[in-house]
């Protein structure tokens, strides 16, 4: 039905000739959490810390006017406070950000990581590589109905990762085709889109793996330099996913299903 060397030709064959619209896709892509490379999210969401682990305060700017914290001003609200009205204030604080973050990546992430990969999916099936695909979804009036989908996705994703990992890597793949349905058949129920991706991966599951695994030469390539070259691999991931997906759309197999 595929193989990995076609679609990887047809990859580099569109790379060949949009690689720094692609670059710059994929990289915005990665910076709004929507890197699906099972062997490099665990990269994903790093916190800053200092090399000691303590904390030594933080600077910002706010309307041009700079805004510096340090260990004495902390502890000059936790004298004032006390330490039950700090831990609060630190829990609170913490729960904010955390709402904020997940708010981001669920109401603009989403839809910039779907708008990406119908960047790579039109650039690969027609040439159409149109880096205002980033902002599609945003104008579309499935808007509510792609981020719904695309959330409960990755919500099932992480409770069968948090079951156990081998039934997470499985669900991983099944999952894997519901931001490309989403691009073409936007309209489609959550239910309905997921199904479908379970059906168009059933029986390429362990392909799906060999094919990440066929990455990881690029990624450990990619990781000298500080990590920075994996950027680099990303385009060639996300254009070889595209292309899969356009193959097992049209696959034989997947056709009579779909009539069934």
């Amino acid at each position: 039905m595929w193989t990995r060397k076609e679609i990887k030709e047809s990859a580099k064959r569109f790379l060949g000739k949009n690689y720094l619209k692609a670059f710059f896709v994929s990289l915005i892509i990665a910076l709004v959490g929507g890197n699906e490379n099972i062997f490099n999210n665990g990269n994903q969401g790093r916190t800053a810390v200092s090399e000691g682990g303590s904390f030594s305060g933080f600077s910002f700017d706010i309307g041009g006017i700079n805004i510096n914290t340090s260990q004495a001003f902390i502890s000059s609200i936790i004298d004032s406070i006390g330490i039950p009205g700090s831990l609060f204030f630190m829990m609170f604080f913490g729960v904010a950000m955390v709402v904020i973050l997940w708010g981001f990546r669920v109401f603009v992430g989403i839809p910039i990581e779907v708008g990406g990969r119908s960047f790579f999916l039109h650039g690969v099936t027609d040439g159409r590589a149109d880096i205002g695909q980033l902002a599609s979804i945003f104008k579309s009036c499935y808007y509510l109905n792609i981020v719904k989908t695309m959330f409960l996705r990755g919500l099932y994703n992480f409770l069968w990762f948090l079951l156990l990992i081998i039934p997470g890597i499985i669900k991983h793949y099944q999952y894997k085709m519901v931001p490309y349905i989403m691009v073409e058949e936007p309209h489609l129920d959550s239910g309905e889109a997921i199904q479908k991706s379970i059906d168009m991966t059933k029986g390429q599951k362990m392909d799906l793996f060999v094919l990440d695994l066929s990455f990881i030469g690029w990624y450990l390539l990619g990781s000298i330099m500080f990590g920075i070259g994996v950027f680099f691999v990303h385009p060639y991931y996300e254009a070889t996913y595209a292309q899969l997906y356009h193959q097992l759309k049209k696959s034989p197999a997947y056709q009579e299903f779909e009539t069934v």
